[in-house]
């Protein structure tokens, strides 16, 4: 039986492990000259974008959120939306 030279093992490779959740390509479904032009006027933003509202919402510790709870929440002043979001993370 032949045997191997008794040298080092060989190195093993760098673990590659993300080091938060999962990325979500938000806004794909429009072009990016489209979200752009969104951008720039304000409008994905957590106020104003369910998508948005609800990564915001995840963020804060909020994980089931429905749409009836964006429709809420687009219809408070923007006072009371500041105090939604400082309440959500309670």
């Amino acid at each position: 039986m032949a045997k191997g030279k008794g040298g080092k093992p060989a190195p093993a490779a760098a673990k590659q492990r993300k080091k938060h959740g999962p990325k979500k390509k938000m806004f794909h479904c429009w072009s990016s000259t489209i979200r752009k032009a969104l951008a720039d006027a304000g409008l994905l933003s957590k106020y104003y974008n369910y998508e948005a509202w609800q990564q915001a919402c995840q963020a804060k510790g909020k994980r089931n959120t429905t749409y009836n709870d964006f429709n809420e929440f687009v219809k408070l002043s923007r006072e009371e939306k500041e105090k939604y979001f400082e309440n959500l993370g309670k």
